[in-house]
């Protein structure tokens, strides 16, 4: 580390809150147990979306109302009131990803989370999406610590002083030291300035690890935004790590069976750090969905003897059936009896000062949605599968497909090209002005982009397995996929597998037939490379998920070049018929 840097961050730490102020180390150190809450990627999302779930036997799925920052304020005041030594933290991306970010830019954010009672934070990559101008605006507003130690700016003008790399808590007359890290590939998913250094991950958490221990500090938690499987490898490098508290792949972690859902891993994930002792991982998912909620208890020498607990669905508001209905009636009695039953689930009302608060921004947004940011030429018409007036398809589907790749360019991610499941877009776009509200109609869902390094083989089976779950399994049309960068030939009434009977993509010379041993890299929604809407090629694939919303992107592109006009066709389909 340069020189300076060290001063600096020395100095900030001297002038913190008593809070958060290094004490002289001592040999008296007591047992002592914590809770932690823990947030991450939640993304500028502070009103309700739906989690669909069901409870297995029952095959029913239902989509409960989930992240109101309102309910999991409540939630959170409450635990604190039953249990002693709770720490309410966030591992970054907390902005990006909904209108209240791009209106308020970091602002809304900012003070929702002061209401809240936030005790620390650690950045994200998306906390730099607006370079260090936009960082500046949470890191002033914010009245809670911001951790990252692997970062040195001391030469960027804006943020020197600004970040600390860690800072200390006191729980039972114990100080808990709480490091934060970010994710050393900065540069390729975000915007920091050119001033910034990006330090190593593993070498700089040690060293601030055996900082901390030579202060006599033998609690330490990681606060980290580097993804889950780094984070278990991380912590087998690390000797005097206690806890990580991650983010960044927006990991479920823990058994959810009982509601029907996946799990990446257990919660806590236990790796067996350098030195022997053990050391918990703990994510919690993405968009306030999961509140994660650890208990542990540590001995007179700081080693873990117990820990304890589950993420928490906290839920609250209209019950809807899969097909977005409201549940009623005896339908909803049964559905609230198996709510109360499963222990996973917190009912919660909302806590009437945030969501107050959240309202005044709401608000400003509601006025915002009626804002122009583009224009269409003429009518691009949406259908789901060409055909008819339409034989090539959906003329606003393709255009998104554009958006997605113009949107990897800027990021750096190369993107060889789009797909987008004709679902993706739910109306079509008439001529004339196109509002803010506009594109959040046409793309409702906040789905982020995600790419994905792929075959030429397994990117023809992935058109495969879209088209197959319309025409074998006899699930919706809205599977149907739409592309930039690429475009095929399909026939309906060939033998599943079989459909596709040309591929090409756009390169620097043209179009050329796709190379089944060539990777390519493919952007789509987060949705389609979970394997939703029948993609299930694209479920077997590593996906990075840029945190870039749909809607978002779309708005960008829109703003970017004023005028929409119909893409040319990059479907040609042979119906059944």
């Amino acid at each position: 580390m340069k020189m300076t840097f060290m001063v600096a961050l020395l100095f900030t730490l001297l002038t913190l809150s008593c809070k958060t102020c290094v004490h002289d180390s001592d040999d008296s150190s007591q047992p002592v147990s914590f809770t932690l809450l823990h947030l991450n990627d939640t993304h500028s999302n502070f009103l309700s979306s739906l989690l669909k779930m069901s409870f297995p036997p029952d095959s029913e799925v239902y989509r409960l109302p989930v992240g109101s920052v309102a309910r999991i304020a409540a939630v959170v005041d409450s635990i604190q009131g039953e249990k002693e030594n709770v720490l309410f933290v966030h591992a970054g991306d907390m902005v990006q990803g909904s209108l209240f970010y791009t209106l308020f830019g970091g602002e809304a954010d900012a003070a929702v989370y002061n209401a809240m009672g936030l005790d620390v934070m650690n950045l994200g990559n998306h906390e730099f999406d607006r370079g260090s101008e936009g960082l500046l605006v949470l890191l002033e507003d914010a009245e809670f610590p911001i951790v990252c130690s692997n970062l040195d700016v001391t030469d960027d003008t804006l943020l020197a002083g600004m970040i600390v790399p860690y800072t200390l808590i006191e729980v039972d007359g114990e100080q808990v030291g709480i490091i934060g890290l970010i994710v050393e590939e900065l540069f390729n998913v975000s915007s920091p300035s050119a001033e910034t250094e990006i330090l190593p991950i593993a070498q700089t958490a040690q060293h601030m690890i055996e900082q901390l221990e030579n202060d006599g500090i033998n609690k330490i938690i990681l606060m980290t935004h580097i993804g889950y499987e780094n984070d278990i490898e991380l912590a087998s490098l690390l000797s005097g790590a206690d806890v990580i508290v991650g983010g960044h792949t927006h990991s479920m972690l823990g058994d959810f069976s009982s509601v029907g859902l996946n799990s990446e891993g257990e919660y806590p994930t236990v790796v067996s750090g350098a030195d022997g002792e053990d050391v918990l991982i703990v994510q919690a998912g993405t968009r306030a969905a999961l509140l994660g909620n650890l208990t542990v208890d540590f001995d007179e020498m700081g080693h873990i003897e117990g820990y304890s607990g589950a993420p928490l669905i906290v839920t609250g508001g209209e019950i809807q059936d899969d097909d977005r209905n409201p549940v009623e009636g005896e339908a909803l009695a049964r559905v609230q009896e198996l709510i109360n039953e499963n222990s996973l689930i917190v009912t919660a009302q909302e806590d009437p000062a945030i969501r107050e608060l959240v309202g005044i921004y709401e608000a400003e947004l509601m006025a915002f949605s009626h804002e122009v940011v583009g224009t269409a030429a003429e009518d691009l018409l949406h259908q789901r599968v060409p055909g008819g007036d339409l034989p090539g398809g959906s003329l606003i589907a393709p255009v998104i497909c554009d958006a997605m790749l113009w949107k990897t360019d800027q990021l750096g991610l190369g993107a060889d090209f789009a797909i987008l499941n004709a679902g993706g877009a739910r109306i079509a776009v008439p001529a004339g002005d196109i509002t803010v509200g506009t594109v959040y109609t046409l793309m409702p869902f906040g789905n982020s982009l995600a790419a994905l390094d792929m075959s030429g083989a397994e990117v023809v089976a992935v058109l495969e397995d879209a088209l197959s779950n319309i025409f074998d399994d006899g699930n919706s049309d809205g599977s149907f996929p739409y592309t930039a960068g690429l475009r095929y030939t399909a026939e309906a009434r060939q033998q599943e597998g079989e459909r596709v009977i040309s591929i090409e993509v756009l390169g620097p010379q043209g179009w050329a037939p796709i190379d089944p041993a060539e990777t390519y890299r493919v952007v789509t929604v987060a949705f389609l490379a979970r394997g939703g809407d029948g993609y299930a090629t694209f479920s077997g694939v590593a996906a990075l998920d840029t945190g870039f919303i749909d809607a978002e992107v779309f708005m960008d592109y829109l703003l970017e070049i004023g005028t929409l006009i119909p893409a040319e066709s990059r479907v040609t389909f042979i119906p059944q018929n």
